[in-house]
């Protein structure tokens, strides 16, 4: 067999088996043929298996296609402009606007995605799919190849801004997610075609601990062929045969290749094609963030993009040393029955929160942060929010983001953006209000005879367990120690009244009592609100030139760290107080708004740098809040699907918020042994049924107050995730229920003498 015969069936076959036996009939036939080890290391098998899931490994050989155009943009433009990241350079030599491809029309995404292109046929099935990925790009010659696209951490990207990727070993994690690799690539239509395969190689077990990944040569060199169909006038084209999809089963959503491509590529610098010859269909991949701004192609459900309520443009906030980080995000519009987590086409339900980095996500945050943190419960599946972390220091994101690019690592950093991203979100109003508006149709009512009765018995069982309890129908503010996450405390909804726009404007005022200073203590950040009757025109901080709003922060204790997008006559500022402002000193924040040919609006608040409040000596007291308890149906009802409680009956009893001050636990009446117990009393007894789910109700009632309250004088412990937090209360929610169902039964079957209080 020769070479161009090799190189025609790897580039037509259908089928894994045919390729499999075309490289062995090769190498059987072929004298010089042999293999040679990946990036010219014996030991590299660690290297190339460094991902864990195989659709994100193929994300990376995209980017790396992404890559191989802009590094041919970059020839044809003799690299001028000087461009200092990809987006940077999508902008200046393909005409990408900096706002995202949501700018571009839909044709001009579709010649644009025609660069780079993922074209999947059906393989032996889910687990073994022929992907192919087509970039006209640079492509490579024959010499270049085994220290690049055949190399492992190689430095040739590595001081190219304009390039994402940076350890030169991100595409090779394709190589352990199929069976056979072929790539081939030519630098312009006059050159040969140089290709070669990539497979595992087994060595013997008596005398290897492990094999390892080996490329295709022909003496020593690489094969090549003249190649005149290969398709490419210049490029690369990488061939996964037995490529293993088998989380991406469906044809479009979540589970799908097409859905992983719009997550991953969350707000990608260039769109790509994709040619899906399993569901026979082909679309722009354009990223989900474009397609939250409205950008439509053919194909998308939604003929104008998705319909929210609300939405805060992206703005950029200071984080000090570590540089500064966007966010904006999107609250889609309440859903229909018929889709109950409406987020799910853009990004995953139990995570909404996006952190990128080259447009590519790095890292999602889980949706605790929203329900629990930020105390936006009834908005957790339909809020979605972005992060862009283009803008930090190099050693933040060395210390943010892993080279695997599937997660990023805790520490000072992440924990500095989720207590950013926790401020912001409860700094919204509207976000506050919409979710008002949300629990008012669940919340059903409760006769106060009863409710008072529990509350009574709550605070029983609470003293007997050794707790002073307060008769108090409120919960103290809880202010924010230096350094701490913003957490809960009173947090009443303000009602949102609209504001009537007139041009040209009459009035902008700071939201802050006028004979009051505001005050700051020493490290704090605070969100101050703004409200104006001008139209949005007047301020938006991704254009600060065009500004006709500006901030002015007086005095050394404080500075300007950002400004929020002015949207329906509202908008904020975030100022900071530095840690070495002293107590006692003072300063000023102004807003100024320019009217062309009329004076200048404005409006002052003094500034006042003051002790943090004490924190309290923790003891065994609990204040009683007002609280409530309501059952949750079944996995299919509205609150199951609000609260993200699992699929499984199994794995949830009961969880807790902080609705405006007012403790909500929600329970399961699907919990087993909760239903267990009621089946067998209603058989003896309906009544004895009822009496015992109050009895149950009270029992997780005293559980949930003293977890609050615990958590309330605790912050999570170090290196814990949201996610870890998360599965560790639910967890411990479920044992307490097992026995809360113990005691609760055994107290209606055998009536107890009451304990005196």
């Amino acid at each position: 067999m020769t070479q161009e015969e090799l190189f025609g069936i790897l580039t037509t076959t259908d089928t894994v088996r045919e390729a499999v036996k075309a490289v062995e009939d090769f190498v059987g036939t072929t004298e010089a043929a042999k293999w040679v080890p990946l990036g010219g290391r014996k030991n590299n098998r660690g290297t190339v298996e460094v991902a864990t899931n195989t659709g994100r490994a193929l994300v990376e050989r995209i980017t790396n296609g992404i890559d191989a155009v802009l590094e041919n943009e970059c020839d044809t433009h003799s690299c001028m402009p000087l461009c200092r990241s990809p987006r940077e350079a999508a902008s200046a030599w393909l005409n990408v606007p900096l706002g995202g491809l949501s700018s571009l029309s839909a044709g001009q995404r579709r010649h644009l995605a025609n660069l780079v292109v993922l074209r999947m046929a059906p393989g032996e099935g889910p687990e073994s799919r022929i992907v192919d990925i087509l970039d006209r790009g640079t492509g490579l010659m024959a010499a270049e190849m085994p220290k690049t696209i055949l190399g492992l951490n190689e430095d040739h990207k590595i001081t190219k801004h304009y390039l994402a990727g940076t350890y030169g070993q991100g595409g090779s994690a394709t190589f352990a997610a199929c069976e056979l690799t072929m790539i081939a690539s030519r630098r312009c239509a006059s050159d040969p075609i140089t290709f070669t395969v990539i497979q595992f190689l087994d060595l013997p077990p008596e005398q290897f601990k492990t094999g390892r990944y080996v490329y295709l040569v022909v003496g020593d060199e690489l094969p090549q062929t003249s190649g005149d169909d290969f398709g490419l006038e210049h490029g690369t084209r990488c061939r996964h045969f037995g490529y293993d999809l088998t989380k991406f089963k469906s044809p479009v959503g979540p589970n799908s290749v097409y859905g992983l491509l719009q997550q991953v590529l969350f707000d990608p610098v260039m769109p790509i094609w994709f040619d899906n010859r399993v569901h026979n269909y082909r679309r722009v991949i354009k990223g989900a963030r474009n397609a939250l701004n409205g950008a439509v192609d053919e194909g998308d459900d939604q003929s104008r993009g998705p319909q929210l309520d609300h939405n805060m443009k992206m703005f950029y906030v200071s984080l000090g040393d570590l540089g500064r980080i966007g966010i904006e995000y999107w609250v889609l519009l309440a859903p229909e029955k018929s889709n109950k987590r409406p987020i799910a086409a853009f990004v995953d339900p139990a995570k909404p929160i996006i952190l990128t980095y080259n447009g590519q996500n790095q890292h999602e945050i889980s949706a605790l942060l929203v329900r629990k943190y930020a105390e936006l419960p009834y908005l957790a599946q339909r809020l979605i929010c972005h992060v862009d972390c283009d803008h930090l220091t190099p050693q933040a994101l060395r210390s943010l983001f892993a080279s695997g690019r599937e997660e990023a690592r805790r520490g000072q950093v992440y924990d500095t953006i989720e207590s950013e991203l926790i401020r912001v979100l409860r700094s919204d109003d509207t976000l506050a209000d919409l979710n008002t508006k949300a629990k008012e149709g669940m919340h059903r009512r409760q006769d106060e005879s009863a409710r008072e009765t529990m509350r009574k018995e709550v605070a029983r069982l609470l003293k007997v367990q050794g707790f002073e309890v307060s008769t108090a129908t409120g919960v103290a503010a809880g202010g924010e120690g230096v350094g701490d996450r913003p957490r809960g405390g009173k947090r009443g909804a303000r009602k949102i009244k609209p504001i009537e726009l007139k041009e040209p404007p009459t009035y902008i005022r700071i939201v802050a009592p006028e004979d009051e200073a505001i005050e700051f203590y020493p490290e704090q950040r605070r969100y101050i609100r703004v409200e104006t009757d001008a139209n949005s025109n007047y301020h938006d901080p991704s254009r600060p030139n065009e500004s006709r709003i500006n901030v002015v922060v007086e005095g050394d204790p404080v500075h300007l760290a950002g400004t929020t997008a002015l949207q329906g006559g509202r908008m904020r500022i975030l100022v900071d107080c530095g840690r070495a402002a002293k107590v006692g000193s003072s300063g000023a924040i102004q807003v100024e708004l320019q009217r062309p040919g009329m004076p200048t609006l404005s409006d002052r608040r003094n500034v006042s740098i003051v002790n943090p409040s004490p924190v309290k000596e923790k003891q065994q007291r609990i204040q009683l809040p007002p609280f409530d308890v309501r059952p949750v149906p079944g996995l299919d009802s509205q609150e199951w699907i609000i609260l993200d409680w699992p699929d499984n009956a199994n794995e949830v009893a009961s969880s807790a918020v902080r609705e405006d001050g007012l403790l909500v636990v929600y329970y399961s009446t699907v919990f087993p042994r909760y239903l267990e117990y009621v089946r067998k009393l209603e058989r003896r007894d309906p009544m004895l049924a009822v009496s015992f789910t109050s009895r149950y109700e009270i029992w997780l009632a005293v559980h949930s107050l003293i977890l609050d309250e615990d958590q309330r004088q605790h912050e999570r412990p170090d290196g814990d995730s949201t996610d870890e937090a998360d599965l560790s209360e639910r967890r411990e929610r479920c044992r307490i229920a097992i026995l809360s169902a113990l005691f609760a039964a055994r107290e209606v079957s055998q009536p107890a003498c009451p304990v005196e209080d």
